[in-house]
């Protein structure tokens, strides 16, 4: 079955949201999600500054031959839409190369040559995420067993996205914010127009109360703490109580771009245009 079903989606989105969620949790729960249900063998966490052109890519798993293969895709990704970190192909939906080139055209390439045979790639598919400070970002899902992606599982990328783009950003929020157990003020909800004891509600759901946790705390029962929890959602336009978070850490603490180091990273500067024999990309090391 091409398609996701709820049960399965269900259990996906579980495993991504569990407890411990973190930049580097994130990153693993997405590779293993994506390696399942894509049929890949690598994913990749893509980093691109449109600036300055620097392209910073995470790897799960990591490969030596990683470094190589990011230079010589560097070199080239700027002649081709698929390969150039521009958060508006597809209209922002998810896509795959032989969307826009077809496998003579692929394995005849130059970014193939220098830069996908050289990593052990053999194909290509990827989704934007939602991103802050200017950055691009990108999930790029990596087949090293010499196939192609079946495209009838785009439906499965479609119906993830928004989840891949919740968890990110939810995980270095909250790498940053509110440790232990000290809550917000909640005046702050009660001026983004919430009432008194909805902004209870939200100050503990921030630091990972559960439901019972909450009634307990505030002294009121279950019933009543889902239909604050109803009420919330209603006014943030969201379904989930993951979704509800990350927007409540919008108010309180406006989203900046922030990073983590990696040992299993590969950076290379970009070059703007289709260059000559003569030109060489950079590879560095954070």
């Amino acid at each position: 079955m091409p398609c996701l079903a709820l049960t399965s989606l269900a259990r996906y989105i579980e495993v991504l949201f569990a407890p411990g969620l973190t930049p580097t949790s994130f990153r693993e729960r997405t590779a293993k999600i994506l390696c399942e249900v894509m049929d890949c063998q690598q994913v990749s966490f893509v980093s691109f500054d449109p600036l300055t052109r620097r392209l910073e890519v995470v790897f799960e798993p990591f490969y030596p031959e990683m470094a190589a293969g990011l230079e010589g895709f560097g070199r080239y990704m700027a002649d081709f839409p698929c390969f150039n970190c521009d958060p508006t192909v597809n209209e922002g939906r998810p896509f795959f190369r032989s969307d826009f080139l077809s496998d003579h055209q692929f394995y005849k390439s130059a970014i193939y040559r220098e830069g996908f045979r050289v990593a052990g790639i053999s194909d290509h598919a990827a989704m934007a995420l939602p991103s802050d400070g200017g950055m691009v970002l990108f999930l790029g899902m990596e087949k090293r067993d010499g196939k192609t992606f079946d495209r009838s599982l785009r439906c499965r990328l479609d119906v993830l996205q928004p989840h891949f783009g919740n968890a990110r950003r939810l995980a270095y929020l909250l790498s940053t914010s509110f440790p232990g157990e000290t809550p917000v003020k909640t005046e702050i909800f009660e001026r983004a127009g919430f009432s008194h004891r909805q902004s209870d509600v939200l100050a503990l759901l921030l630091i990972g109360k559960t439901n019972p946790e909450i009634s307990l705390a505030l002294g009121i029962s279950l019933p009543t703490v889902k239909g604050h929890l109803a009420a919330i959602f209603d006014k943030f336009g969201v379904d989930n109580r993951h979704a509800a978070m990350l927007r409540a850490y919008e108010i309180v603490r406006p989203p900046a771009p922030i990073d983590d180091p990696s040992a299993q990273r590969a950076a290379t500067r970009a070059e703007a245009a289709a260059v000559g024999a003569d030109s060489h990309s950079r590879e560095s090391y954070p």
